[in-house]
């Protein structure tokens, strides 16, 4: 197995390869220990951010009061007038940067957390006295339970003349859920030129990627295939249009 510590440091510096990604996603679930130096390093570099802002912040007052000592007092009050604007402004685009880049971040986060919702099992009934053994029944049994991992698995089993079309939005359900957000946009994308059902919502979870990541563009374009074509979540998609602009 990877040692723990690499695993971490390609987390925080976004090298994570797709196997690596499934393995960190389960290292989370069922290692104590590593969930914990987890937490810390997020916690650390969070504060390590907020304090290079902070240390922004006061180099760039600092900057401003340089400016204003070093222009000369034979300066004619027009041009020192002019001076000081331009240093005023110098500031003021700093910390507006520094607020867009907190703020845009944090709005990314806020609705992402306030949208995403796991898509319940629509398709398969499960009972406790059904005698089904089928692969089909393992993984809804899996995905119900949250174990993620183990519905890939059993999907993936499936033989591809067995699987009914909307197998592929539940495989892309379990791979979102566990982590692996490429392999689900892969699927979700699957779905929606494949399959006669699950359409909008794979646009409206394909949105839910592009949010996490912060991709502005991806989500305001799955968004509005959604609302063009669907109705599926499509106040809540105009809503979060509305946020992105």
């Amino acid at each position: 197995m990877m040692d723990k510590e690499v695993l971490l440091t390609n987390y925080f510096s976004n090298r994570l390869t797709q196997d690596e990604e499934q393995l960190f996603n389960e290292l989370l679930e069922s290692d104590v220990d590593f969930k914990a130096k987890f937490d810390f390093e997020q916690d650390l570099k969070r504060a390590i951010k907020n304090k290079e802002n902070q240390d922004l912040k006061s180099r760039l007052v600092s900057f401003e009061k340089e400016i204003v000592k070093e222009i000369p007092k034979s300066t004619p009050k027009k041009s020192y007038r002019y001076l000081a604007i331009a240093a005023s402004v110098l500031i003021l685009m700093g910390l507006a940067w520094m607020g867009y880049q907190d703020g845009s971040s944090s709005k990314y986060e806020d609705l992402y957390a306030a949208n995403f919702r796991e898509y319940p099992n629509t398709v398969f009934t499960i009972t406790r006295g059904d005698t089904n053994g089928s692969l089909e029944r393992e993984a809804f049994v899996a995905y119900e339970s949250g174990n993620y991992f183990l519905a890939i698995e059993k999907f993936n089993q499936m033989p591809s003349e067995e699987r009914q079309p909307y197998v592929d939005f539940y495989l892309a359900q379990s791979y979102l859920n566990s982590g692996t957000n490429e392999k689900a946009r892969e699927y979700f994308e699957k779905t929606i030129t494949k399959a006669d059902t699950f359409i909008g919502e794979s646009h409206w979870y394909l949105a839910m990627i592009a949010l996490k990541e912060k991709d502005k563009e991806g989500a305001e374009h799955e968004l509005k295939k959604l609302t063009e074509g669907y109705d599926f979540n499509k106040e809540k998609a105009l809503v979060i249009l509305k946020e992105l602009n």
